[in-house]
């Protein structure tokens, strides 16, 4: 076996093994309760281990005042969208939007933000085709 061919091989390996170890930590949500939109939430590794993010927008209205608040969280499942009627009162309304997804971190709300794992593949992507062209 050649030395080219054997570091080759070594660098797809340890490659590999890098891309499955950041995978293993399982799917990381943020996670907040009752949150003023734009505001940061704290982020935790998801329990389930097929779950979904979720992100949750309750709007509140009591006598024509309106408040906005939000949901973080992680669930097994993805609720359905008209799981949650409008909840109507004498004097309020409460309305429920739900959106799920499944990458590290997508429930971040307006914020687009890239997950770890999609930065870290695309780092070791380009470093590996620089270690493949030079062996």
């Amino acid at each position: 076996m050649s030395c080219p061919h054997t570091m080759k091989t070594l660098a797809l390996v340890l490659l590999a093994a890098l891309l499955c170890a950041e995978r293993a930590q399982g799917l990381s949500c943020y996670y907040c309760l009752g949150s003023i939109p734009g505001n940061s939430c704290p982020v935790d590794t998801c329990p389930y281990p097929d779950g979904f993010c979720i992100s949750q927008k309750v709007t509140t209205i009591v006598h024509s005042e309106k408040v906005r608040l939000e949901n973080k969280y992680c669930l097994p499942t993805c609720p359905e969208e008209d799981s949650l009627p409008p909840i109507l009162g004498l004097n309020f309304t409460i309305t429920s939007k739900i959106s799920c997804c499944k990458g590290d971190l997508c429930n971040a709300g307006v914020l687009v933000v890239g997950s770890i794992y999609t930065l870290s593949v695309g780092v070791l992507l380009s470093l590996g085709s620089v270690l493949w062209a030079l062996l």
